[in-house]
């Protein structure tokens, strides 16, 4: 599914930094605790905060993030102002009227340039169809349990818990 971005995001972008154009030729897998894997986390959590907030607590419910970006292009890039693209997995949540955090699992694909835009597969039959066409091989399995889930909740329960 295609969502295209508020202009909030393109504010979230700029203030990371200015990002170039480009197509997903070239992707290239992004290694935990590296500069420029750091910085993509960091730009993917504000957009995708800024998204799921929309989507699912437009009465300005607090929202919160945890993400694990994998891959990014062009191949080569050095900083985040040069990526075009940036593949991540990301856990989202927001507290429901129960006071419960509910939470959302879903692996993302965001084209960055002069308004950016969130890919995400569509649940059910066309869920692994869409895995195959949104995201390149990189070594990277999202179809199955993700390893970093249970660090990626803990983040995110301590992330909601300190808004």
């Amino acid at each position: 599914m295609k969502r295209p971005l508020l202009i909030l995001f393109t504010t979230a972008l700029l203030a990371t930094s200015a990002a170039g154009c480009g197509d997903d030729d070239g992707a290239m897998p992004l290694r935990p605790g590296e500069t420029l894997t750091q910085d993509a986390d960091r730009l993917v959590r504000q957009l995708m905060e800024i998204d799921f907030k929309a989507r699912t607590a437009p009465d300005g419910g607090a929202v919160a993030c945890s993400v694990r970006s994998f891959g990014a292009a062009p191949e080569g890039a050095s900083n985040v102002g040069q990526l075009t693209t940036i593949w991540a997995k990301t856990v989202c949540g927001a507290p429901g009227p129960d006071g419960m955090l509910g939470m959302s699992m879903v692996p993302v694909k965001i084209t960055l340039g002069g308004q950016p835009e969130l890919f995400m597969p569509q649940d059910g039959a066309q869920y692994a169809a869409d895995l195959e066409k949104l995201f390149p091989d990189l070594g990277v399995d999202l179809t199955g349990e993700w390893s970093e889930f249970p660090e990626m909740r803990a983040e995110l329960e301590a992330r909601a818990a300190g808004r």
